[in-house]
């Protein structure tokens, strides 16, 4: 069965992606940690083209966040998002990204999996390239 979004339910979908983007902007890696649903599952390649998944409780996506966070002074995104509904509590975002840090654009593509819990939107699952060396450095994989 084929679930057709309300536009409210769109709409309160992308509000919970604009508050949490005012928090990346601002660095606010708590605020960030309380829009989520732990354990979240992440998910990105390395530079030799091999997954690197792990499951993060708070105190690691705080780590990660805190260690890919940049200057929000010279930080700009733009971001564009494609909910997939797949029901009214369970959707799958694609967002394409172009972030600018001090004059150099690049684009990117991402995938949050997103689930309701007490009637609020929270991220479970984060999907992203490109991320796999850093974690494995850092966090272990």
């Amino acid at each position: 069965m084929t679930y057709t979004p309300t536009n409210d339910d769109v709409d309160g979908l992308l509000a919970w992606f604009a508050r949490y983007d005012a928090h990346t902007r601002d660095n606010d890696t708590e605020a960030m940690a309380d829009m989520a649903l732990f354990p979240l599952m992440v998910m990105t390649d390395d530079s030799a083209g091999e997954c690197v998944g792990q499951v993060w409780d708070r105190p690691t996506f705080i780590a990660a966040m805190s260690m890919a966070g940049a200057d929000s002074a010279t930080v700009e995104f733009d971001n564009h998002r494609s909910p997939t509904f797949l029901d009214a509590d369970l959707a799958v975002v694609t967002t394409d990204s172009t972030m600018t840090i001090d004059g150099e654009t690049t684009r990117t593509r991402y995938v949050d999996v997103m689930a309701k819990q007490n009637g609020e939107w929270r991220f479970k699952s984060m999907i992203q390239s490109g991320w796999g060396d850093m974690l494995k450095q850092h966090l272990g994989a």
